[in-house]
């Protein structure tokens, strides 16, 4: 029997990915240790190598589709080797036969072929050329050895006059039809493509084409909707467990940020800058120290005790939120800490993180700050026992030694998990921690 190429679980919380390019056509051979086929998930993408020399017998899962972890893309093996579900040796067609456009209706799913083969390029140049409907193999690569990078192709997208919808360009690719060759009134569609294809003899009617009322694409979907998918799916689909399955309880302490200003002023002073999220890191950190239970894990109904402490900070990107995990965060210096979160948020936009970067985390800090909020309840990410809040920094009049005077007074949310912490430690652990924002030495 033919060997299955299955999808990855490239990190603990990964459930579901995405075959994003194949790299090999069936029939083609392919050699152990050879890229095979690209697939990503909603926080990284990675390349999934052959484990055996063989041919590529079939394609099971095409470009664009999902699929659980585990979950068979494609099947290696020898010529004469047979697949689940058919003759396998039949079914590893030369790439010619499978690149002939075949109407599905007639011959079943069409085998993808990559159209331009492949090409040296980025992750992020991958996801805006798959948004943008372009073919990488047209784009100049102007990165290291001739790879594409996300500059390019947004110079390739701003330079091209034939415009495609992007339904209409994965029509093309799973025809194998070249959008160069497509003329349109306009921008070019998925019926422009059916018809240079030879599958309908002439663009639909619009009054055809037009979804029923009240639907979208006419599946019954909301007008106007719009299918989850991607990183937005999993994030709603984590994110509603977490809500559900976690009781949750939220404290609000508010800090008076004034000496740790005066640190941050003396360190910029001395050329040596860091955030006050970088300084909150460096805070939290100490408390769960001297609070170990707040570390703690609860999996499977076991309270699972962390030796280590690894901070998770939330980082903004395009299409929703991503946490790389600083590890052994307890460990490091407050430029050190400075220095790592800076790398991993460049590394999260640009979309360059490891499995790894992702995972383990045991507490996360999430600062909406900049973005001026006074108050908010951050979600707990299982199986971390704690989220912390971070708020805008606003001076306000306060009360210090029986005078009115004006501070830099911060809010600060402790979200837990009280089936692990309890009310009273919660309290400890926001008590402390603005002692030590309130006297930044102490960390120092």
């Amino acid at each position: 029997m033919a060997t299955a190429l299955t999808m990855p679980q490239l990190g603990l919380t990964m459930t579901e990915g995405t075959v994003s390019q194949w790299l090999k056509k069936v029939g083609d051979p392919v050699k152990r240790g050879d890229e095979v086929v690209e697939v990503e998930t909603d926080k990284i993408s990675n390349i999934v190598e052959a484990h055996e020399d063989g041919i590529l017998l079939s394609i099971v899962m095409q470009e664009g589709e999902a699929g659980p972890v585990k979950a068979v893309m494609g099947y290696i093996g020898q010529a004469d080797e047979t697949v689940p579900g058919g003759s396998a040796a039949a079914e590893a067609a030369p790439p010619e036969a499978a690149a002939a456009p075949v109407p599905a209706a007639v011959a079943g799913p069409v085998q993808h072929t990559i159209v331009g083969g492949w090409v040296l390029a980025t992750p992020y140049a991958r996801t805006l050329a798959k948004e943008a409907g372009i073919d990488l193999a047209l784009v100049s690569g102007t990165g290291p050895n001739g790879r594409v990078v996300g500059r390019d192709v947004e110079a390739f997208e701003a330079e091209e006059k034939v415009r495609i919808s992007p339904t209409a360009a994965k029509v093309a690719a799973d025809l194998g039809v070249d959008t160069q060759t497509v003329t349109a009134d306009g921008r070019i569609m998925k019926n422009d493509i059916l018809t240079a294809a030879g599958i309908v003899p002439a663009p639909v009617p619009a009054a055809a084409a037009t979804p029923a009322a009240g639907t979208a694409e006419g599946k019954g979907a909301p007008k106007n909707g719009v299918l989850l998918k991607g990183m937005r799916k999993v994030i709603a689909q984590r994110l509603g467990d977490c809500w559900r399955n976690t009781p949750h309880v939220h404290h609000t302490v508010e800090v008076n940020m004034t000496k740790a200003t005066e640190l941050r002023s003396t360190f910029i002073a001395m050329d040596k800058k860091f955030s006050f999220t970088d300084l909150i890191i460096k805070a939290m950190c100490k408390v769960l120290e001297e609070y170990t239970a707040a570390n703690d894990s609860l999996v499977d109904g076991y309270l699972v005790h962390n030796e280590g402490i690894h901070m998770g900070v939330a980082v903004a990107v395009d299409k929703g939120l991503i946490v790389p995990v600083i590890k052994n965060a307890n460990h490091k210096g407050l430029m050190d800490i400075h220095r790592t979160v800076g790398e991993l948020a460049r590394a999260a936009r640009d979309n360059t993180l490891s499995p790894d970067d992702l995972t383990g985390g045991t507490c996360t800090i999430s600062n909406l700050g900049m973005y001026g909020c006074d108050h908010f309840t951050p979600i707990v990410n299982p199986p971390e026992a704690t989220i912390l809040g971070v708020c805008r920094t606003v001076d306000k009049a306060v009360v210090l030694d029986g005078k009115i005077v004006i501070a830099p007074m911060m809010n600060i949310i402790l979200g837990y998990d009280h089936r692990v912490v309890d009310g009273a430690l919660a309290g400890l652990i926001t008590s402390r921690l603005r002692e030590y924002l309130e006297n930044p030495l102490l960390l120092l």
